[in-house]
């Protein structure tokens, strides 16, 4: 089972999220904000991060900047009010791989968090398989 952290500081909206990512299947560990969150990461394995921007003592933006020197293949998806294209740029510029703004349709969120764990893992085994074939990056030779 995937586990993947929501980083909200709106306890309603954490609360949505939790019931929405436990509804399709995840473990959930939730934080409060950006420095909550890089303590509870520190004590648990996790596969993905679902963060909101404007938090306080440390925002979406830090969090993100201070996830991407820690672990480059983390997945992370923003979902915020700010929507902007300047906000949208600078959250890809730092590093997130995806982009949501609220309010958020709650299948769409569980689809985007599907497809960015599919690509992670694809990235992370450095191998793709489709049926029974598998094609494995570390064992190809050139010849």
């Amino acid at each position: 089972m995937f586990c993947i952290m929501v980083v909200e500081d709106d306890g309603d909206a954490r609360k949505l999220m939790e019931a929405v990512l436990c509804q399709g299947g995840y473990e959930v560990i939730a934080a409060a904000d950006g420095l909550d969150a890089l303590e509870k990461k520190s004590a648990h394995h996790v596969d993905l991060v679902v963060l909101d921007l404007m938090m306080p003592r440390m925002d979406g933006y830090e969090l993100t900047r201070a996830l991407r020197k820690a672990d480059n293949a983390l997945p992370i998806l923003m979902v915020t009010a700010k929507e902007t294209p300047a906000d949208k740029r600078k959250g890809f510029l730092l590093g997130t791989d995806d982009y949501m703004v609220k309010p958020f349709d709650e299948e769409e969120l569980l689809l985007r968090i599907k497809a960015l764990l599919r690509r992670a893992r694809i990235v992370s085994e450095r191998r793709l398989s489709v049926g029974s074939t598998v094609l494995d990056y570390d064992a190809l030779t050139v010849a």
